[in-house]
């Protein structure tokens, strides 16, 4: 039998012995397959090897690894497959050791000067990843009620740099011509596809002004969806620069429901404050009217 060749009737070592590791030399390294193959307890000189999957002989002299790589392929292929896969590529060492070292491979070589340099390039405008930010940076301007001004401040960009070093942060022009008015188009195709399927609905509308005196008009939409939840959707706060007379309100909140694809004939109900310039309104349009609950609280706490 050659030194490479198993016997064509291994011998199997006793069931009841067990099978210990091999003694390592001080300043010696060991192959990977060494973890599955041993000496018997009883064999103090370590002459003999055994696998310790099927506990059969295995001839190996002077260390020679061979032999065991081919039982491994031989007997046991999942092993053998996951030796090969932690075995790494090594070169011999000069000197009186036969210890090895790992060796690089060029192409990871290669994959390392590459990630090193790609982790410095900015994203292209039109990746993937550079359009999920931006959407993200607009989503919570937008819900959060945030100045577009924030994507200048130094303590955002501070931010949004140690979060992904590769992006670059858009202008607010970008935001407020682009980003935004994309997010609102999305948003508001979103709920008139869902407006399509309700029946019946009821609405809240206010007269307001803002800090800069600057009027407007908000039109709240209130529905039972077809899983009988109640949904509330805040379909537009417009700029309202008209006299605020119920002449002219009138109409105003008929184009509103009209903007939304939403019917007369489908509304149940309308509620407003009690000014006389919304309540001559809903009765030019001859909607049905309730008072706001809050504010008949405010008027009435007001009179104490």
């Amino acid at each position: 039998m050659s030194d490479t060749e198993e016997s064509a009737v291994p011998m199997t070592s006793s069931k009841d012995e067990d099978i210990v590791d091999k003694k390592l030399k001080k300043g010696h390294s060991t192959s990977v397959v060494w973890r599955y193959f041993g000496y018997l307890q009883s064999d103090k000189k370590q002459s003999s090897v055994h696998c310790k999957l099927c506990r059969r002989h295995v001839p190996a002299k002077s260390g020679n690894t061979t032999n065991l790589f081919h039982h491994l392929k031989q007997y046991h292929p999942l092993e053998h497959a996951e030796s090969k896969k932690l075995q790494p590529q090594t070169s011999a060492v000069s000197g009186p050791s036969t210890r090895t070292r790992p060796v690089p491979s060029v192409t990871t070589q290669q994959q390392t000067i590459v990630s090193a340099f790609s982790s410095t390039v900015p994203y292209d405008k039109k990746t993937k990843r550079h359009k999920d930010i931006t959407n993200a940076i607009a989503y919570c301007i937008g819900k959060d009620m945030l100045p577009i001004s924030t994507v200048e401040n130094e303590g955002f960009k501070k931010l949004i740099g140690v979060l992904d070093p590769r992006y670059e942060l858009p202008g607010r022009k970008h935001f407020s011509l682009t980003a935004l008015p994309q997010l609102y188009a999305e948003c508001r195709e979103m709920v008139e596809r869902q407006l399509q399927t309700v029946s019946f609905f009821a609405t809240t509308s206010d007269m307001w002004s803002s800090r800069t005196s600057e009027p407007y008009m908000s039109l709240t939409i209130h529905f039972i969806d077809k899983d009988w939840n109640l949904q509330s959707k805040a379909l537009q706060t417009a700029y309202f620069p008209e006299d605020h007379k119920g002449e002219v309100i009138a109409p105003g909140m008929i184009e509103a429901l009209t903007s939304w694809g939403l019917s007369e004939d489908r509304q149940v109900c309308i509620t407003t404050d009690s000014g006389s310039n919304m309540v001559k309104a809903t009765s030019l349009n001859k909607w049905t009217r309730l008072q706001c609950f809050g504010h008949r609280l405010h008027s009435a706490i007001g009179k104490l």
